[in-house]
């Protein structure tokens, strides 16, 4: 199998699997427990923590520890707005993220917020001026992903973080599941950021959230008062401890990693550019992340080119995968004023650290022998 729909979920390294079958069977105890298994466990999970926490740049004491980014995403946003909304009711997101930050703004708005959508440039980036004719002395809420997961923007957040100084009520959340680590940003700049493990070789059901200040983000899960009371529930340590040697694992293969994406990606955007109905949707730029290539082909359906492509073995994706299965035309693909031809015509491929260049090389080859039969389709007009 050729697998290319790493932007979805990404393969776990064999290390990975092996610390969490390993701390199942020797760290069973509860992290909450007062006796001397308890206290062991706990340990564990503070000396993950702290690794965590070193490799991202930020301090142990702002790491939050949930099931995932679409439940880091929702506390995050849900609970910065119910702590801010004696201060206003002004909320602010794009129309490219993710459906965990879109929906959970859309239930902030059916709740009596004022919801509005900063444009998007040509290239998929935020429009900063846009951005600052939107902010104003109600406005209490932004959420900007680090790195669009559908075509791969890389979002300016340095920049955002330096416009919201004049806006200091401002709460600025990133998704920063598709960029952590594949760009560098400072985190300590913005006041809470999500990820998942799954998306760098971790497993899934295990991610968290960063938060600059426990304070400004309010509880919205009740119970024994694990993590801060942020995220009550019994801690899954085996998870955990397999996420920070993931995160570990992935950090220092990442210079030879990236390399190798940029190759990748070359690759194909030279082999399949020159094909007269193609549209390269994600550019070799410095502002797109080489390990995601969204493509298109007007008047063929995204759908029928996977299955297409499935009957050779390869595996890529349209969009996100927790949006892939609605009928409605991709919003991020949309927002940046793509056809509709051109949007239900996309597909997604996206390289992880077990991407080769011979699956490269697949992909062109098959994908090429299936573009004559889409020409034909095309140019007949049907």
């Amino acid at each position: 199998m050729i697998y290319l729909d790493n932007a979805a979920t990404t393969k776990p390294f064999d290390e990975v699997l092996d610390t969490f079958f390993e701390v199942n069977k020797k760290y069973y105890g509860n992290t909450a427990s007062i006796n001397d298994y308890g206290k062991t466990s706990s340990k564990l999970l503070e000396a993950s923590r702290a690794q965590i926490a070193k490799i991202l740049d930020i301090e142990s004491k702002n790491i939050y520890f949930t099931s995932g980014a679409t439940e880091s995403n929702n506390i995050a946003i849900l609970g910065a707005a119910e702590h801010k909304k004696d201060f206003g009711k002004h909320i602010i997101t794009s129309k490219i993220e993710h459906p965990s930050v879109l929906e959970t703004f859309r239930t902030l708005e059916n709740k009596g917020f004022k919801l509005d959508y900063v444009n998007i440039t040509e290239d998929g980036s935020i429009d900063l001026e846009h951005l600052k004719k939107l902010l104003n002395k109600d406005t209490i809420l932004l959420s900007v992903m680090h790195v669009n997961n559908v075509f791969g923007t890389i979002q300016p957040i340095d920049e955002i973080s330096n416009i919201l100084k004049e806006f200091p009520k401002v709460h600025f959340h990133v998704d920063g599941v598709q960029g952590v680590l594949k760009n560098k940003i400072n985190i300590n700049k913005v006041d809470s950021y999500s990820l998942s493990a799954h998306k760098f070789h971790g497993l899934k059901g295990i991610g968290l959230l960063y938060v600059k200040t426990r304070r400004t983000v309010n509880s919205i899960i009740f119970g024994g008062g694990q993590e801060d009371n942020l995220r009550s529930g019994t801690v899954n340590l085996p998870s955990i401890v397999s996420m920070a040697k993931a995160l570990r694992l992935y950090s220092e293969r990442l210079s030879e990693m990236n390399l190798r994406h940029i190759n990748y990606k070359k690759y194909i955007v030279e082999n399949l550019s020159n094909l007269k109905y193609v549209e390269i949707n994600s550019p070799i730029k410095d502002n797109y992340v080489n390990s995601i290539i969204n493509i298109s082909l007007p008047k063929i359906k995204g759908e029928s080119i996977i299955n297409s492509l499935n009957q050779d073995d390869i595996m890529i994706s349209t969009t996100s995968a927790c949006s892939s299965k609605k009928f409605n035309l991709n919003e991020a693909l949309h927002a940046r004023g793509l056809s509709e031809e051109n949007i239900k015509g996309s597909i997604r491929i996206s390289f992880s650290y077990y991407t080769t260049l011979e699956d490269v090389k697949y992909f062109v080859e098959k994908f090429k022998e299936k573009y004559e039969n889409f020409r034909e389709v095309i140019e007949s007009g049907i």
